[in-house]
């Protein structure tokens, strides 16, 4: 069976390897294909696909957006977008101004208990890159203040804690549209990850489906057998393509192993993604 990784990060947004290293990862795992998702950007794409077309790994263009959903947040995936869409590029250089303003207000917080965090110079740092509350999380980890990535967003910048400024997220509807717009197949991403409950879940994906989403992240990093096969039930009713992917981000994530999860539970066929370019 060809093995395939639908979620992956770059350095372009808040991964630890750049799309080319991302690709040759991809090969020497033997996967066929690898989707790159960056957070709110597509600029890591074409050079992914530059070198998938010298290693011979399929590289899906592809994109995470952030959407608001009832005062949380939902991640939209999208796959096959074009990259150089203007109607994308446009709405995404709106959400990088807000980014940046909500990084400003961030560093004031973090500044008023003697914590400082530059954002220009985490600009310079990462150059080309959406800077985030990840950047943020690697300094709390260098300052010696959080333990590591996942401490840093549990005690400081996850929604409720102190250092948290939210920022604005597009609509569900805005999201499937932009993607649409833009020639891709928007996908909900990670289900579990919103702690919602089963009435919920139905609000939520009866919502999905009718602004145009086509699919549901089904099988994930730590999502065990049971879990997968709850969620194909649901895509199956619901009439969703069943995607899969590790959220790979590097070092960053280092628990996180592309292609194959936590634990390596995760197998994703390629079977997955020729349905779902199909719709």
């Amino acid at each position: 069976m060809k093995k395939i990784d639908l979620h992956t990060h770059t350095d372009i947004s808040d991964g630890s390897e750049t799309p080319e290293a991302a690709v040759r990862l991809a090969k020497s795992l033997g996967l066929a294909a690898i989707a790159v998702t960056d957070h709110d950007t597509a600029a890591g794409v074409k050079r992914a696909k530059a070198e998938g077309e010298k290693c011979g790994v399929e590289v899906v263009s592809g994109i995470e957006l952030g959407c608001g959903w009832h005062g949380s947040e939902v991640h939209m995936l999208g796959y096959g977008v074009d990259p150089d869409d203007r109607g994308l590029a446009s709405v995404l250089d709106r959400i990088v101004r807000d980014r940046h303003e909500r990084n400003v207000k961030m560093a004031k917080l973090l500044s008023d208990d003697g914590i400082g965090i530059d954002v220009a110079e985490l600009e310079r740092r990462h150059p080309g890159s959406v800077i985030g509350r990840p950047h943020f999380a690697l300094c709390l980890v260098e300052a010696g203040i959080a333990d590591s990535v996942k401490d840093a967003f549990n005690r400081f910048l996850d929604p409720g804690r102190k250092y948290y400024v939210r920022r604005h997220f597009l609509s569900l509807e805005e999201g499937a549209e932009l993607i649409i717009a833009a020639g891709g197949r928007p996908v909900i991403a990670h289900p579990l990850q919103y702690k919602l409950s089963d009435e919920g879940m139905t609000e939520l994906l009866e919502k999905a489906v009718s602004t145009g989403v086509c699919g549901l992240e089904c099988r994930y990093s730590g999502y065990g057998e049971e879990t997968v096969q709850r969620l194909l039930k649901l895509a199956a009713d619901y009439g969703l393509c069943p995607t899969g992917g590790s959220d790979w981000h590097g070092s960053h994530k280092p628990h996180i192993s592309m292609g194959s999860g936590e634990h390596g539970e995760l197998c994703v066929p390629y079977d997955y993604l020729e349905a779902l370019m199909k719709r």
